[in-house]
């Protein structure tokens, strides 16, 4: 029998949140501030989401049921979050799975982020370095001379900023409601925290250094290429195999949609159904790999992960 499963979703407070997403999901928590709704992650004993119709953890469940997502990985390979930063954030990288399995036992990230408005802005990021080599990094850092080490970016509300592993960004958040895709794993390295000296968030400067490409790998922001399908557009980010596939589904009615892997969707404005099952705002549901085509109906907002494994 064809089934569809909910996927509990996990709310996450950070020092540099604010009210945003519980205002905009109607989050009920008590913590101070939601930073990050976890929609889709499965790190054992860390951030775990729970599948509602089994009562397990998503990493367990992928293990018990790999006939659902007919993915020859042994570890569960993907994460999606929606984030909004309002404050500083910190300068930081994350590892490569090479590096993160070698020396934290679990996968590395790469991730893309894109904002969920499009309200017309175009934001400054400090993205990538511009440095020729790892002793003129080093002193940057230690001088704390941010305008020498890092590179920027122009970013339009909506376009698609990808990170490879290794690149450095972070900082000051415009507060924008933003999608997040990635593999699944939760490794930062910091190199400065605002002097916030906080123990749960320790810098890891021989880490970055190890990390952090020479010279800087290209990066971009992408702008959006809708494809306009009856009753939906559908825009694909990102569709690297070993990484992830990001998709966004803009429904307006009915359409029927079918993908060859396992899909996780999470309705990010609006409310519909999908394949006969509800949805609304901040919920996420699995769609199984070989479902087949099912039919997406509503006035929704919907953004959507999956994956295909690297060849051999």
């Amino acid at each position: 029998m064809k089934r569809i499963y909910h996927i509990e979703p996990i709310y996450k407070s950070f020092v540099w949140a604010g009210q945003k997403l519980i205002d905009r999901f109607g989050i009920d928590t008590d913590l101070p501030n939601v930073g990050t709704i976890y929609c889709v992650i499965a790190l054992p004993g860390e951030l775990d989401n729970i599948v509602r119709e089994t009562g397990e953890p998503l990493s367990a469940f992928y293990a018990s049921h790999r006939e659902l997502f007919a993915c020859p990985d042994e570890v569960f390979p993907v994460r999606m979050t929606i984030t909004c930063n309002e404050g500083f954030q910190s300068y930081q990288l994350h590892p490569d799975d090479a590096y993160a399995l070698a020396h934290e036992g679990c996968r590395g990230k790469v991730s893309g982020a894109v904002t969920l408005d499009d309200e017309g802005h175009v934001g400054t990021w400090l993205f990538g370095h511009k440095v020729a080599s790892l002793e003129e990094f080093k002193d940057c850092v230690e001088r704390r001379d941010w305008n020498r080490l890092f590179d920027t970016l122009k970013v339009h509300d909506g376009d698609f900023v990808h990170t490879p592993a290794g690149v450095i960004h972070g900082g000051n958040g415009a507060g924008a409601v933003s999608a997040t895709f990635g593999t699944n794993g939760d490794i930062t390295y910091r190199f400065f925290d605002n002097d916030r000296n906080d123990p749960a968030r320790p810098l890891a400067l021989d880490d970055v250094y190890a990390c952090v490409h020479f010279p800087e790998v290209p990066f971009r922001a992408e702008p959006p290429h809708p494809v306009q399908v009856p009753g939906m557009k559908l825009i694909t980010y990102h569709d690297v195999d070993g990484e992830y596939v990001a998709l966004r589904m803009k429904v307006e009615g009915e359409t029927s949609f079918g993908y060859d892997s396992f899909l996780f969707i999470t309705c990010v404005a609006g409310a519909g159904s999908v394949g006969g099952t509800s949805i609304g705002m901040g919920e996420t549901l699995l769609v199984p790999a070989g479902f087949g085509p099912f039919e997406l109906q509503g006035d929704m907002d919907c953004i959507a992960i999956s994956y295909h494994a690297k060849e051999a």
